[in-house]
């Protein structure tokens, strides 16, 4: 597996978490769940894949900023 199609697939995955923790989000407010698991999980599934995601496109992120400040 090429590292883009790691990249499509994480993307993919990142949004089909976001979705997922929106939708639990709503469910908690919707029955006034106090503490509600699979929210916070998803929550933090999401982060993950989040730090995952510019982990492996930190390069680009660096790149971007560091054209920025010389534009200045």
């Amino acid at each position: 597996m090429k590292r883009i199609d790691i990249n499509y697939v994480l993307a993919i995955l990142l949004l089909l978490s976001i979705i997922v923790t929106g939708t639990l989000g709503y469910i908690q407010s919707q029955l006034e769940l106090r503490k509600f698991v699979p929210h916070r999980y998803s929550a933090y599934i999401t982060l993950s894949l989040a730090a995952v995601h510019v982990f492996l496109n930190i390069g680009k992120v660096w790149r971007y900023f560091r054209r920025k400040v010389r534009k200045k």
